[in-house]
C-alpha cells in the first residue's frame, strides 16, 4: 500500500537513491544533492511517497522565490502519483521533461500550460573518454577542497558568483554533511592571494558512472578570464578519475542568459533533454 510522509532528516540521500535507481529516465541528476543548501532555511517543504519500504516518488516545493515551485521525481510504474504530488504541493510553476507527455497531460488537467516565453533549463551531457587539460593564468592554480581546505573562501566565492546569495559558511557545512559530498570532487581555482576565484562542485552517481557539475561559479571580480572553463575541465578530469563515463550540467536554454550554455558547449557538452516550464493559469 502506498503511503506518504513529510521529509525527515537524512531523506535527501534516500531521494538521490531513487534518481540513481531510475536512471536514465529521471528528471534530475546526482547534482540534486546541492538542494542540501536549502535545508537550513524554512521556506521549503518536501514529501516522500513509499510503496512498502520502497521510495517511489518525492516532491520538493520551494517558496523562497515567488511563485511557489515544485520539483519532483517518480519511479517508473508510479507515474499516476504525479496528480497526488501536485495536489499536496499546490505549486504555481513546475517543469516537465521534454517528451514526457503523460506528465504534461496531468498538469494540463490541473490548469497548467507550457509557458513558452518563460526561462527554461537545458540539460547538457558529454562523454568523458577524453578531457583536455585545464589551463589557468600565471599565478593561479587548480586544486580541490581535499587539498585546499579553505572552506570560508570557497563559500565566499559562491556568494560573489551568485549575489545575492544565502550561501553562508553554515550552509556550505550543511551541504558537506547532508549530501554525498566528496572533497576531491569539489574543484577550485585558487588566485595568487590564496583565495578561491572559481569552483565547480561535481557529484558522482557511481552505479551509473554518471557525474554532474552543480553548481559552477566564478567570483565576480575574476570573470571573463577563462577560469570557468578551466575549473569545469578540472572537475571533469576528476570525475573521470573517479569512474564516471558521462557528465551532466544544467544551463539556461533560452537566449536571455546564453553565457553558461556557451561555456559548456565550448567544452563538449550538448543538449540531452529539457525542463519545460509549466505555469498554472491564474
Amino acid at each position: 500500500m502506498i503511503r506518504s510522509r513529510p521529509y525527515e532528516a537524512g531523506d535527501l540521500r534516500l531521494m538521490l537513491g531513487l534518481l540513481s535507481e531510475a536512471w536514465p529516465g529521471v528528471r534530475h541528476g546526482a547534482g540534486y544533492a546541492f538542494m542540501a543548501q536549502r535545508l537550513p532555511h524554512d521556506d521549503w517543504e518536501a514529501r516522500l511517497w513509499l510503496d512498502g519500504d520502497t521510495l517511489v516518488a518525492w516532491a520538493w516545493a520551494t517558496g523562497w522565490r515567488s511563485p511557489r515551485g515544485l520539483s519532483y521525481e517518480l519511479r517508473p510504474g508510479y507515474e499516476e502519483l504525479l496528480d497526488e504530488l501536485v495536489e499536496w504541493a499546490r505549486p504555481e510553476v513546475t517543469t516537465v521533461r521534454s517528451g514526457d507527455e503523460r506528465s504534461a497531460a496531468v498538469l494540463r488537467a490541473r490548469g497548467f500550460e507550457h509557458d513558452a516565453a518563460a526561462p527554461w533549463i537545458r540539460w547538457n551531457a558529454r562523454p568523458l573518454g577524453e578531457v583536455e587539460q585545464a589551463v589557468v593564468p600565471a599565478g593561479y592554480r587548480l586544486s580541490t577542497m581535499a587539498e585546499y581546505g579553505g572552506f570560508a573562501s570557497r563559500s565566499a566565492a559562491h556568494r560573489s558568483a551568485f549575489s545575492p546569495s544565502r550561501f553562508t559558511d553554515a550552509v556550505y557545512e550543511t551541504v558537506r554533511r547532508e549530501a554525498p559530498w566528496l572533497a576531491e570532487l569539489d574543484c577550485v581555482v585558487v588566485d595568487p592571494a590564496g583565495e578561491v576565484a572559481a569552483y565547480a562542485l561535481a557529484w558522482l552517481d557511481e552505479p551509473n558512472r554518471v557525474g554532474e557539475l552543480e553548481p559552477v561559479g566564478v567570483r565576480a571580480d575574476e570573470q571573463r578570464r577563462g577560469l570557468g572553463r578551466a575549473v569545469c575541465l578540472h572537475a571533469l578530469r576528476h570525475l573521470r578519475a573517479a569512474g564516471a563515463e558521462t557528465a551532466l550540467v544544467g544551463s539556461r536554454g533560452d537566449d536571455d542568459y546564453p553565457a553558461p550554455r556557451a561555456l559548456y558547449e565550448s567544452i563538449g557538452f550538448r543538449e540531452a533533454w529539457r525542463h519545460l516550464p509549466f505555469t498554472r493559469a491564474r
